[in-house]
């Protein structure tokens, strides 16, 4: 399970962490690498404890713990990247393909993404709990059972969010400088692609399917990390913080160079888009379409995975080879 990350170039924690007040530039070429959160996500207490602030709060933690829940798979990628090797229990039915050696009898299920088996968690009992939004709900429950995090990222600063929950993950098992060249290694990958895609001028739309119907935006994780994190330009322009209905009539409106399609149905076993949708005559028209530029991402990977080292770096990889 372990990856070793291999890099001359480490990046310091001071410098990853200086704050400055900084606006995401989509066309700029070089990624934003400042914290613009909390400047320290976690602060030493004890030799054996530190202070972590998360979206819930501040959680005291024991460092080095060895029974660990993880609802989180982009926390699990990290941890498997780092060489930390403690999980006892995730919501298994849910775990992406590219983390499936995590999915044994040796792991223990801890129920589903929104509905944790608070029983069988509270029976391992775990020296920490990592969580998102999904279990939001549940936070109180789990929190009562042991220290949990909720590391859910901003989508507003995606890459700054990302590199904290990862550097918290780094402090908490003692792992920092391995963090450290796993963030060194994305940031050279993410200036690459943006000088890329400014060059390119290519305009995009990333689109989620369900049930047959699909939904646009520029603000959710999935566009943050297509339009702020990696500087591709957006379609529309002037769309908001609202999900968009994606109707053939807006898709051909607002005449993509690049279509995104994120399938929840497929991510969440609930079957896979019908891909002749995307046939509308008035789709066909459109640059994407003309130039075969309709990009399926990786439905688990991007739906239910995430803000990880090692799947940032594989989202990376698809839009990367999406964009000429």
């Amino acid at each position: 399970m372990k990856k070793i990350l291999s890099l001359a170039v480490v990046t310091t924690l001071a410098s990853v962490l200086a704050g400055c007040d900084q606006k995401p530039a989509d066309n700029a070429t070089v990624a934003p690498t400042t914290i613009q959160e909390p400047a320290t996500p976690v602060q030493v207490k004890e030799a054996d404890k530190i202070s972590v602030t998360h979206a819930k709060g501040t959680a005291e933690v024991k460092t080095n713990p060895t029974s660990v829940v993880v609802f989180d798979f982009g926390t699990l990628d990290t941890m498997d990247t780092i060489g930390v090797e403690v999980t006892t229990a995730l919501p298994k039915k849910n775990v992406p393909h590219y983390l499936q050696q995590y999915a044994t009898d040796k792991v223990t299920d801890a129920g589903s993404m929104k509905q944790p088996d608070l029983d069988a968690i509270k029976q391992l009992n775990p020296g920490l709990i990592v969580i998102t939004g999904r279990q939001s709900k549940s936070f109180d429950s789990l929190n009562a059972i042991a220290p949990t995090l909720d590391l859910s990222i901003n989508n507003k600063i995606y890459l700054d969010s990302f590199k904290k929950n990862a550097l918290t993950i780094g402090q908490i098992f003692g792992k920092q400088s391995e963090v450290e060249n796993g963030l060194a290694a994305l940031d050279k990958k993410i200036a690459d692609v943006r000088k890329k895609a400014e060059a390119s001028g290519q305009k995009a739309l990333v689109l989620v399917h369900y049930n047959g119907k699909f939904g646009a935006s520029t603000s959710n994780g999935y566009a943050s990390i297509i339009h702020q994190v990696l500087g591709v330009k957006k379609a529309d322009e002037n769309q908001g913080d609202e999900r968009q209905a994606a109707t053939p009539d807006y898709i051909a409106e607002k005449n993509p160079d690049v279509i995104f399609i994120i399938d929840r149905n497929e991510a969440i076993g609930e079957g896979k888009v019908d891909r002749s949708l995307m046939d509308d005559e008035k789709i066909k028209a459109t640059n994407a379409f003309r130039k075969g530029k309709i990009i399926y991402l990786t439905p688990d990977l991007w739906y239910l995975s995430g803000g990880g080292l090692e799947s940032l770096g594989l989202q990376i990889d698809e839009v990367d080879a999406a964009i000429e």
